[in-house]
């Protein structure tokens, strides 16, 4: 397949620095079957969200009117994510972009006052994925300070 995925990428995140100066107020992850499918970010400039494009091989930005209410119905949730409530209530300093299609592509969002934390969404394809899992995204905290000792 010979796709200009450089194209899309760029189309499909050119509202990504539109979230750096807001303030994030809440935080939510819709799951289909168990997979993470989109994150939910409510925040001081409207409510965006973070998900796959054409069949998830790079993540996209979206404006959307309202944020999607809590809901539970047969394997499709949009829910909470505990490790991603630390960042309500900051503001967004900075968003880029990691990897590329195919191979981890991304963001990564970093918050005033969070120095040592950032939160991470990826595609599923980063060079290891489960064969069960398809079009569907990784969720993390990236952590920049031993806090072991």
């Amino acid at each position: 397949m010979s796709e200009n995925y450089e194209q899309y990428i760029d189309e499909a995140c050119k509202l990504l620095k539109e979230l750096e100066g807001a303030f994030l107020e809440q935080v939510l992850i819709n799951t289909v079957q168990d997979e993470f499918n989109v994150v939910y970010l409510k925040t001081s400039k409207g409510v965006f969200c973070l998900q796959g494009e054409i069949g998830g091989e790079y993540l996209g930005v979206r404006k959307l009117a309202e944020m999607p209410e809590i809901t539970s119905d047969d394997g499709y949730e949009i829910t909470k994510y505990s490790p991603f409530e630390q960042f309500e209530g900051h503001e967004i300093v900075q968003t880029r972009q990691l990897g590329t299609a195919w191979n981890g592509h991304g963001f990564e969002i970093n918050f005033k006052e969070l120095h040592t934390k950032s939160m991470l969404v990826q595609s599923i394809y980063c060079g290891s994925a489960p064969k069960e899992l398809d079009d569907c995204l990784r969720l993390g905290v990236g952590i920049y300070k031993n806090e072991n000792k």
